[in-house]
């Protein structure tokens, strides 16, 4: 009887243990994929901080004529009259 109920204990203790393992192993896996996420998060934090800083430099601009020449220039718009030519040769 104490050997069945020896067992019967040591069974139970290994089964403990290897739930115990698994549950550790798990735990380490979810970290380790928090732990990506949260260093892509800092990432586009800090690349959002940088697209704000030029932001306010582009706000804090005077705006001019030549603003918005060349705010123009960069959405692709130009002059009526102007004559546009494109390099298909650096492709």
């Amino acid at each position: 009887m104490v050997k069945k109920r020896n067992s019967i204990v040591r069974v139970t203790v290994y089964c403990l243990i290897i739930v115990f393992l698994i549950a550790i192993i798990n735990l380490q896996i979810n970290m380790n994929t928090l732990k990506e996420t949260l260093e892509k998060q800092d990432e586009q934090i800090i690349a959002l901080e940088d697209d704000i800083a030029e932001y306010k430099i582009i706000l804090s601009q005077e705006k001019d004529a030549d603003y918005y020449e060349r705010r123009a220039r960069e959405l692709n718009y130009h002059f009526r009259d102007e004559i546009i030519f494109y390099n298909d040769f650096a492709e």
